[in-house]
């Protein structure tokens, strides 16, 4: 368990529920394990993984033991643990948002949408997860035993991180796909396109500011100067637009077209 993961469960402990950080602790375990499993040099010799599939087995290792636990908790608890419970939060919303009932409908409709996104929230949470276990094991290994090599097998730098272009073909097929549907009709696949969406903007967003970090090096920054650029590009406003150049670097590969 690392601490990222520690701070990552006391914030849920204290902000959303006692229970919630259970689920997530419980959860999480699997996927430090998995993580020493494939660094193991009997595991290697089977079959060598590269820092990119072992990463990837890692994700699949943490939805897997989410998905296993929320089996769990709700035939413990008989609700799902991931989100609110429906009823108590309409109480909230008429209570706060009576008088405003154009708002008060536009809440009851987004926590009508919200169980049907689990999939992309799971998937989203498990990978974040998974990297923060695996990049500060990595890191810890080399300050605690620099003798030991490869271990968890390394991911490429984060500012060299690129996304194939078939991702943007599906995010095009996925925003097309609603105008030619019926979503009341049917609801099912658009709960899909909407997940499918979801995972892939998130994956733009990444790749975007993998490049903004590439660009950031390439010009030379000074410390200061990536501290603030940081900071201005974890302001909402400028998401959208990390999302854009995520699409275009992948599209193009801008590390290959701009020399330093």
């Amino acid at each position: 368990m690392s601490i990222a993961e520690l701070l990552i469960e006391a914030s849920l402990f204290i902000i959303i529920s006692p229970m919630m950080a259970v689920y997530f602790l419980v959860g999480a375990a699997p996927v430090s394990a998995m993580i020493f499993m494939l660094s193991r040099d009997e595991f290697k010799e089977a079959k060598k993984y590269s820092g990119p599939e072992s990463f990837l087995i890692t994700v699949g290792a943490s939805i897997l033991a989410k998905l296993v636990l929320l089996l769990v908790f709700w035939f413990v608890t008989g609700r799902n643990i991931l989100f609110p419970d429906v009823s108590q939060m309409n109480e909230i919303f008429h209570e706060l948002y009576g008088d405003q009932p154009e708002l008060l409908e536009a809440l009851k409709r987004v926590l009508a949408i919200f169980p049907y996104l689990m999939p992309s929230i799971l998937v989203i949470y498990s990978s974040v997860e998974a990297f923060l276990n695996y990049s500060l094991c990595g890191r810890f290994t080399k300050r605690i035993s620099p003798s030991v090599k490869n271990f968890p097998p390394e991911l490429p730098e984060f500012k060299l991180w690129r996304f194939p272009v078939s991702l943007i073909f599906a995010l095009v097929f996925a925003s097309l796909f609603k105008y030619f549907i019926d979503i009341d009709e049917y609801f099912e696949i658009s709960a899909f396109i909407m997940n499918l969406q979801i995972i892939i903007d998130a994956l733009m967003f990444v790749n975007g500011l993998a490049l903004a970090f590439w660009l950031m090096s390439g010009f030379k920054f000074r410390r200061a100067s990536k501290v603030f650029m940081c900071i201005i590009l974890s302001i909402p406003f400028f998401w959208p637009f990390l999302m854009v150049m995520g699409m275009g670097d992948s599209a193009m590969n801008f590390r290959e077209k701009i020399k330093f």
